[in-house]
Formats: C-alpha cells, structure tokens, sequence
C-alpha cells in the first residue's frame, strides 16, 4: 500500500482556540492509482492533501507511506521523499516570474539527490512531454494561463515522482484549457503509471479519477468508484 490513513486528526491551535479540520479520516490509495478529494470550501480537503504531501503535520491518528509510518523517518528522509518521490500542481502556478520555463523545471532538481549530468535530459524531457519545447526559454508571463500550468506540471514531473498532487489545477483556467491540463494527468496516470491525487470542486473533472472521494466537515462521506472515467484525447504526452 502506498498511502494509508488510519483515524486522522488534525486540529489547528490559535491561542487558545481549538479549531477542528479532520476527523478520524480513514483512507487508502495504493500505487498507480487516481483519486479525486471533492468537498465544499471549508471541507478540508486541501488541509488533508497538504498532510498527505507532508506539507503539514497531522494531530492524531496514523499515516502510513511506503508502509511505514511518517513518525518514523527522519525530518530530513521526509524532506527527500517531498522533493523526489512527490510532485506538486497548484491552482495559482506558484511559477518565478522573472525565470525561464527551463529555469522553472530545474527548480526542484537542485534540492534533489539526482546527479547534476542527468538535469538536462530530464529538463528537455519533462518539457517535451507537456508540449512546450518551444517555449523553454521564455518567461512565465509571455505565457497563457494554460502554458503556466504545463510547465508546472512539468516541474512536478522532473524528478520522477511516484505521486503527483494537484490542488485545483484547472480552477484559474477555462473550460476547453482546464481539459487540456487534465487530459496530461489523465495520461500521466494511465500510460505514466503516476499516482495522481487531485482535489477539485468540479465534478466532470473529478471523472478523470478512478475513485472520487468526497469529504464534509472534515469527514470522509463517501468513497466510490467512478464506472466511466472522463477518456483522454491529449497528444501531448504522447
């Protein structure tokens, strides 16, 4: 099993101002999988996405990555496995404005343990893959919103990671680039073998997975198979 949640907590503190976000979360994903994390604002469905992506701590309860619990590896291994074995897409691009697309992709490449002679070719590669040869050295803001979100797809990529979280990719984008960007996760997943972990609001871009989980006041509602998944037409990863 690649992820396992047991009974997960999280509690934010304010003073003294107790503020409860997830309750006793119980949730698996194995590897390869695509699993959508649907819920209205407030739901908690970023907070438990951050957690997973060990961008924040839970306050209780049990996660299990590669099968061993998160308490047991070092603040310095959970650091490795973020940076190489994870790969992440926000909503708002989260790209350096004044850096080229190139530069941008590199990014997560100089925190990694991945020798130096292999960064070109994975560079090229992961900016071949989402379509953007072209444009590898221009700058974020020469780019439409949908080119944006390409290249940090491509940044996430550029390690090999075995997961990809994408927190609302499609959410600055309209609707034909939004399906654009999801065609590449969908391929990502299916002919990639990524684990692709995807939170959104939307429920024809939540079809793209092969289970939709869906979260209210912080707690798991449902947890479904999707019958017929969205099907891919992007030539971009090919």
């Amino acid at each position: 099993m690649l992820i396992r949640l047991e009974n997960l907590q999280k509690t934010y503190f304010t003073g003294e101002v107790e503020t409860p976000v997830l309750h006793d979360i119980d949730l698996c994903i194995d590897k390869g999988e695509f699993v959508s994390i649907m819920g209205p604002s407030g739901s908690g469905k970023s907070t438990l996405l951050h957690i997973i992506g060990l961008l924040d701590d839970p306050t209780g309860g049990e996660y299990l990555l590669y099968d061993k619990h998160i308490g047991k590896y070092t603040k310095k291994q959970l650091a490795g496995i973020r940076n190489e074995n994870m790969g992440f897409v926000f909503q708002s691009f989260n790209l350096l404005k004044r850096t080229s697309v190139y530069d941008n992709v590199k990014l997560p490449l100089m925190y990694s343990h991945i020798k130096e002679t292999e960064w070109k070719t994975r560079i090229d590669t992961a900016i071949e893959s989402v379509g953007l040869a072209h444009r590898a050295h221009h700058h974020p803001n020469s780019l439409s919103g949908g080119e944006r979100q390409r290249v940090a797809i491509a940044r996430a990529l550029v390690t090999g990671p075995d997961i990809i979280f994408a927190d609302e990719p499609t959410g600055n984008l309209d609707s034909k680039t939004g399906k654009m960007i999801m065609d590449i996760l969908y391929d990502l997943n299916t002919k990639g073998g990524h684990t692709v972990i995807l939170i959104t609001h939307e429920h024809d871009t939540a079809r793209y997975a092969q289970r939709i989980v869906q979260l209210l006041d912080g707690v798991v509602k449902k947890d479904t198979k999707v019958t017929k998944r969205n099907t891919s037409n992007s030539k971009l990863s090919k």
